[in-house]
């Protein structure tokens, strides 16, 4: 396959950014992470280690690759049916959801797709359906035509405006079609 496109973001929990003139500017992110070689994330043991604090269950993905030569570190799945769940304390309003995933030509990653169901908890709400917010599904899939394999940004709105600083954001991941599918950062964001 074809050599992947570098990204550039920011992967710190508390997700501070730093302006030209370094200067600490607000933070933007509850949870966030990309795998990059300029970021604190750029080996398989680093996206564990990112993946950790907010993993609550997992089925057929796993982190792998190198910082440097291929295949490039990243939560890959290799198996059908491959899922896992992540649970988010929300330290900030929070509306965005952002998944920087691979699309590729390669056989592999014909007719993959990747459903992510979010909800949000309210805070101190008990668990019983009047106290969640709506539930959202998206797809990501993982294929494209092109001859080159790309990291590409997918944002999506989370259910009913988002959620606020005490809320809980409950991430289900499943691959529904296809047993090849790369992860390379996640953002959740005002």
């Amino acid at each position: 396959l074809g050599e992947e496109a570098p990204v550039s973001s920011s992967n710190n929990s508390t997700a501070a950014t730093i302006s030209s003139n370094k200067q600490k500017q607000p933070s933007l992110c509850t949870y966030a992470f990309m795998v990059n070689r300029m970021t604190s994330v750029s080996t398989s043991e680093d996206v564990n280690k990112k993946l950790k604090e907010v993993l609550t269950s997992n089925t057929g993905w796993k982190a792998e690759g190198f910082p440097k030569r291929q295949p490039r570190a990243g939560f890959y799945a290799k198996e059908t049916n491959a899922h896992f769940s992540l649970k988010i304390d929300v330290s900030m309003e929070t509306k965005y959801m952002t998944i920087m995933s691979m699309k590729s030509y390669g056989d592999n990653f014909k007719n993959t797709n990747l459903e992510v169901n979010v909800t949000i908890q309210e805070k101190g709400a008990s668990t019983s359906a009047e106290t969640t917010k709506k539930s959202s599904k998206y797809e990501v899939t993982g294929y494209h035509e092109t001859k080159t394999s790309i990291h590409v940004p997918h944002k999506f709105e989370l259910p009913d405006g988002g959620a606020k600083k005490g809320d809980i954001i409950v991430v289900n991941f499943r691959l529904v079609s296809g047993s090849y599918f790369k992860i390379a950062g996640l953002a959740f964001c005002r």
